[in-house]
């Protein structure tokens, strides 16, 4: 039971690759009604839960303070997923993902040693390097799109927003892992999806006109279906941080590559390149070594 705990991060990144796929299969046209859907039916079914096991009294009785991490710690989740959707309209999303897991790992484990005073072992910290160079392994070509951005604004201004998405998230992680200590994976949720409706509906009330013209009730569907893996990928994650650390959680989170690359090898009928081959191997390997650390 320990060892499948240890390993939630895994399951959210899978599930989180999963919603991806069905995105892409189905060639989904209006990603930008995606946070809005996943967050609306998220609230729904937290609700149901909260109301199910009477836990309401209980999520009004905390200090201000932890109320103040939480609303802290998934305003940079939202300024995050924000910045991330302005990144990959600038620059490739191989490479938007690379800066941002890189600066996210890295962010929340300086964190967690500096602040929280966590110490590492260096199998802990080998293997998290390894999964880092497997990230940047599988997007090496993407990567050397990088060489014709010196004189582009745009897609430098795309490198700038990819870096901040990732120190977005790392605070959200390292934040809402203090905050954990005290409240529920439930109060967590709350928190994300409540907060990422107060900022995505106003975005996508000003965008009424395009969504009318563009969505259809297949497309709807399918963003619904997806949006229930996002769900699962939400909880399963803050169930992590409520668990493990945020390093480990962030580390092994990031390994998410491998799913997306395995699950469009075998239902998109994408062929892995070299790099991308190896890279999964490297990631891999990477798991295998932060598992073995504990």
């Amino acid at each position: 039971m320990t060892i499948l705990l240890k390993l939630l991060p895994l399951f959210s990144a899978f599930t989180w690759a999963s919603s991806g796929l069905i995105l892409k299969k189905y060639k989904v046209k209006n990603l930008h009604l995606f946070p809005l859907i996943e967050s609306s039916i998220s609230l729904v079914i937290i609700c149901f839960i909260v109301t199910s096991i009477d836990h309401w009294p209980i999520f009004l009785s905390y200090k201000t303070d932890i109320y103040l991490i939480l609303t802290s710690a998934y305003f940079l989740s939202v300024l995050g997923t924000l910045l991330y959707i302005e990144s990959i309209k600038r620059i490739e999303l191989g490479i938007v993902f690379t800066l941002a897991t890189s600066i996210q790992v890295s962010l929340i484990g300086l964190l967690d040693k500096f602040i929280n005073l966590y110490t590492f072992s260096f199998l802990f910290v080998f293997g998290s390097a390894t999964i880092i160079i497997g990230v940047i392994t599988i997007n090496y070509s993407y990567l050397q799109l990088l060489k014709t951005i010196k004189k582009n604004k745009i897609k430098i201004i795309g490198i700038f927003t990819s870096l901040l998405s990732g120190i977005s998230w790392g605070g959200t992680a390292f934040l809402a892992d203090r905050a954990l200590n005290d409240v529920s994976i439930f109060d967590a949720a709350i928190f994300r999806t409540g907060l990422t409706l107060i900022f995505l509906i106003p975005i996508n009330i000003s965008q009424y006109q395009k969504i009318v013209k563009t969505i259809n009730i297949k497309e709807l569907k399918y963003l619904t279906f997806s949006s229930l893996f996002i769900t699962s990928s939400m909880l399963i994650w803050i169930g992590s941080l409520k668990i493990n650390s945020g390093s480990w959680t962030a580390i092994l989170s990031s390994a998410a590559p491998i799913f997306a690359l395995t699950l469009g090898y075998l239902f998109l009928n994408e062929k892995l390149k070299h790099n991308e081959l190896f890279g999964v191997l490297l990631c891999l390997t990477g798991v295998l070594l932060v598992i073995f650390s504990r």
